[in-house]
């Protein structure tokens, strides 16, 4: 049943099982409180009620947020492209966040969000605009911490597209086109790009993006279909994998960060932000949402000592 729930409703759901949990909490309170102390065997069954009820508050939770993640991706995805369109017809390198940001005050906020992306051309409603970023419940998509404003990390998350490359040897040139300029280097498989300009299909239908290698910033056009639909490179959620048990935190910096829960091994992230390095440790971080419970923060792909904690799929 969780499963079909849509978000809306699995978030009612999910405040409906909490208030049970307070209940229960309140009863086994109540019950240690009473004379002579808790009965051991009602103590056990509230304590199992309580843990019953945590477990589906979790699965409910996870349930909606991975629903309107599979909601809201093709609209972000939308908005990225419009705006990418926008950016790549001024013919020099952009930088978008400082574009939305009207006031300089370091983030962008509801208004400037809609203001700029309604100044892009994209097929997209107001009220799917709205979800994506102009909402103060949990329909709200890029805002993580609900403060009603984007840090840059959070805003540059409309502007990117990944691509996964699917065949081997695919080509990074400089240019688009039948003459396609210089190489720029060989794709591998499973290479990771983040879309700079496109997808244009081209009189031949043949398909091209123009995109940077996540790699080595290798920067070209690469055919995404063929002229007969084969897929060189395509649109793609990128999941890291825990491989070893590490912490999901706040914030990028290790020193400055606090921790919102541990990540067990097997369990999978979603990619918001790729990986960059935090400046007070040198380590390689990512900002992701677990699959688990969507709980969105920064992780640690490999430690200083060598142990590898996250892995791509």
């Amino acid at each position: 049943m969780a499963s079909s729930l849509e978000p809306a409703e699995a978030k009612e759901s999910t405040r409906e099982v909490i208030h049970s949990l307070t209940a229960l909490e309140q009863d086994l309170e109540a019950a240690r409180e009473g004379a002579g102390g808790a009965d051991p065997e009602q103590s056990q069954k509230l304590r199992k009620r309580i843990t019953d009820a945590t477990t589906k508050a979790s699965r409910l939770r996870a349930t909606a947020s991975n629903k309107h993640a599979q909601l809201m991706e093709p609209v972000r995805t939308e908005v990225a492209q419009a705006i990418l369109s926008r950016l790549a017809k001024k013919k020099e390198d952009q930088d978008a966040f400082a574009m939305a940001d009207v006031d300089q005050d370091g983030f962008v906020s509801r208004s400037e969000f809609q203001n700029f992306v309604n100044d892009c051309p994209g097929n997209f409603s107001k009220d799917q605009l709205h979800k994506l970023f102009d909402s103060q419940n949990f329909e709200d998509y890029l805002d993580d911490a609900r403060v009603g404003r984007l840090e840059r990390d959070e805003f540059m998350r409309s502007v990117v597209v990944f691509y996964r490359v699917s065949r081997p040897s695919v080509d990074l040139v400089q240019t688009m086109g039948v003459a396609q300029g210089k190489l720029v280097r060989k794709l591998d498989v499973n290479e990771i790009l983040e879309l700079i300009e496109g997808p244009i299909k081209e009189i031949n239908k043949v398909v091209r993006v123009k995109c940077r290698a996540m790699r080595d910033g290798a920067i070209g056009w690469a055919t995404a279909t063929g002229s007969n639909g084969v897929v060189f490179v395509e649109q793609k959620r990128v999941h890291f994998q825990v491989k070893s048990t590490t912490t999901l935190t706040d914030l990028l910096s290790v020193k400055a960060c606090s921790t919102i829960r541990q990540l067990k091994e097997g369990e999978l992230l979603e990619v918001l932000v790729w990986e960059k390095v935090d400046p007070t440790t040198g380590l390689r971080r990512l900002k992701g949402r677990a699959l688990r419970d969507g709980c969105v923060g920064w992780a640690t792909i490999e430690g200083n000592g060598g142990t590898v904690h996250l892995t791509m799929v």
